[in-house]
């Protein structure tokens, strides 16, 4: 009897455990809501890294994006505003369950991922669902997105892109809210 407790108890320990590490994760609405909270200019540096190379190798670049909310029910992502590669993300939900961002890239495709809990505090995931204007197994795009928000003025991206159906380079950006 006395070991069925002790069983009893370590299972009971560990599912509570579980749980409270289980919520450091964002729910697809979590997510969303805090991506409205992007609202604005940002600024930093990006590394794109090709496969088989050291991210200490690779250069860096300044880069910006920006951040608009559209009726509460979208937020606008935009890299290179008014240049030949200006490019859109759309983020928007369906439903409180699912959260989706697709990316209007200059390349002329548009790839669609999808919000997957990674059970890390702080970060967006997205991860590849389906694309227009593109063989997923032979175009150059986007594949996955992952975001790390840092604080209220600091995220982290990284972003797979593939081409042949493989990652071909990895973008790294850190990025700082513009204080104007």
């Amino acid at each position: 009897m006395k070991q069925l407790n002790i069983a009893a108890l370590s299972v009971t320990s560990l599912i509570i455990c579980t749980a409270a590490f289980a919520g450091d994760g964002f729910t697809p609405d979590q997510a969303f809501q805090s991506m409205l909270q992007l609202e604005g200019s940002w600024t930093g540096e990006a590394v794109v890294v090709p496969t088989g190379q050291s991210r200490e190798d690779a250069a860096k670049t300044s880069t910006t994006v920006s951040f608009k909310n559209i009726g509460n029910s979208s937020v606008m992502q935009t890299f290179a505003a008014g240049t030949p590669a200006e490019m859109v993300s759309m983020y928007h939900q369906n439903g409180k369950e699912e959260l989706i961002h697709t990316h209007y890239c200059a390349i002329g495709n548009q790839p669609s991922m999808t919000f997957v809990d990674t059970g890390e505090q702080g970060v967006i995931d997205f991860q590849f669902t389906k694309g227009t204007n593109m063989n997923v197994n032979v175009d150059p795009h986007a594949h996955n997105s992952y975001m790390k928000i840092i604080d209220e003025n600091t995220y982290e991206t990284r972003t797979e892109n593939w081409g042949g159906g493989k990652v071909t380079s990895v973008r790294y950006t850190t990025m700082k809210r513009d204080m104007k």
